[in-house]
């Protein structure tokens, strides 16, 4: 077997932190590299790989809809896309002549960390318009509420040791806010471990990396509702990749 560390002059490491994504994230399991190695040695028609996988992941979790994607960065980017452009990613992305005008997305401005890259730029690569909402170390109900207007498209939350967590509304706050005023919540809760909790919660696009707690090989998972609370007009990320 090929030494890599030798290979490519790579340091030895001993993981005493965790699923870091400076590491190389998780390990990943047997049973993972086995499903991998089937998908590396057989074809398929992808749209139905895509939309089969997503039904039967979506099943196990008592959700609506959920979708495979390249990373949790990339599921941003599907997710605002998808809720700006009503379930057609292209408006979305190509904002000229302005077919959609609903682009601004809110965010705790203590939520604006970089993970690796900035929240707002995976925000904005969808499509977006990042509104900070709130101090870097503060932000209530209240601030939130006060930057929703006519072209407020969401409001996004970070669970995430990165995001500052002393007086920071809670999720069930920023949910509360968001079906309030009829806007979905987008959850980004990438390194979490329980799959089913903001489900149960009734968030609308929950998003969480496949390489940490999942377990996965380098990956993201987009679930929650197909429509959100903005009404049965508003379909959104699940049509995206349909």
């Amino acid at each position: 077997m090929t030494d890599y560390y030798s290979t490519y002059d790579l340091k030895h490491v001993i993981n005493a932190s965790g699923k870091m994504t400076i590491l190389g994230v998780s390990k990943v399991p047997e049973a993972a590299i086995q499903a991998q190695q089937f998908g590396d040695t057989h074809f398929f028609e992808m749209k139905d790989l895509t939309d089969k996988t997503g039904d039967f992941i979506a099943k196990k979790l008592g959700t609506e809809g959920a979708l495979v994607v390249n990373s949790a960065s990339a599921g941003i980017a599907e997710a605002v896309a998808g809720i700006i452009g009503q379930g057609s990613k292209y408006h979305a992305y190509h904002p000229f002549p302005p077919r959609y005008t609903k682009r601004e997305i809110i965010l705790p401005k203590g939520h604006n960390v970089d993970y690796g890259t900035p929240e707002e730029v995976m925000i904005e690569l969808g499509g977006g318009q990042v509104v900070e909402a709130g101090y870097a170390n503060m932000c209530t109900p209240e601030h939130v509420e006060m930057m929703i207007n006519e072209n407020t498209a969401a409001i996004f939350y970070v669970k995430s040791h990165h995001a500052v967590q002393k007086s920071m509304l809670t999720i069930q706050e920023a949910l509360e806010v968001a079906h309030k005023h009829e806007l979905p919540l987008i959850l980004d809760a990438a390194a979490e471990e329980d799959l089913k909790k903001y489900v149960d919660m009734g968030v609308d696009v929950v998003l969480f990396s496949g390489a940490k707690a999942i377990e996965g090989p380098a990956s993201g998972l987009v679930f929650g509702k197909e429509r959100t609370s903005a009404g049965p007009s508003c379909r959104v990320w699940a049509s995206v990749a349909r």
